[in-house]
């Protein structure tokens, strides 16, 4: 192989890489893997990202 293969390789492996370690780093911060971009109300997979938020009812006290 020669020098700009090895360039394109280390370059596609650091990728690779750099979309592994943030997929593990987000898991690990318990945000969704993927981005929604706050658009939560048209995201087919809205049930599975965030848990629901409990509102207190005002006739419970």
């Amino acid at each position: 192989m020669n020098v700009p293969s090895w360039i394109i390789l280390i370059l596609v492996v650091a990728a690779f890489l750099w979309i592994i370690l943030r997929a593990i780093l987000r898991k690990k911060q318990g945000k969704p893997l993927t981005s929604c971009g706050g658009a939560c109300g048209n995201c087919p997979m809205r049930g599975s990202c965030h848990s629901p938020q409990k509102t207190k009812d005002p006739t419970e006290e």
